[in-house]
């Protein structure tokens, strides 16, 4: 018995041959075309409020294009000091942050 599955596994070649490599390697290199032509759009949008004061404060995300590669944490930090003109009352807003390489 050991000599059969000894038999049959030298004569199964598991090693990729340089076709099923070069397959592989087309395959990586489109999947890294789509992944790059995909972040030429990225847009977050948040909801903040603006003090009467003009503080922006209170940022959260409403939305974003591709979750979990940073965007959002980047975009609340480009508000941490946004502020906005004076005005007689607290006020909620949206803004859509875009993302440009």
């Amino acid at each position: 018995m050991i000599i059969i599955a000894l038999s049959v596994a030298l004569v199964l070649d598991a090693s990729p041959n340089a076709e099923t490599a070069a397959k592989l390697v087309r395959r990586e290199i489109a999947a890294q075309d789509i992944q790059a032509a995909s972040l030429v759009s990225v847009a977050v949008t948040l909801e903040c409020t603006a003090r009467a004061s003009g503080k922006v404060v209170n940022c959260r995300v409403l939305g974003e294009t591709h979750p979990g590669l940073g965007f959002s944490e980047a975009a609340l930090a480009l508000m941490k000091d946004a502020t906005v003109k004076p005005g007689s009352a607290d006020f909620q807003f949206a803004r859509t942050i875009q993302f440009t390489p």
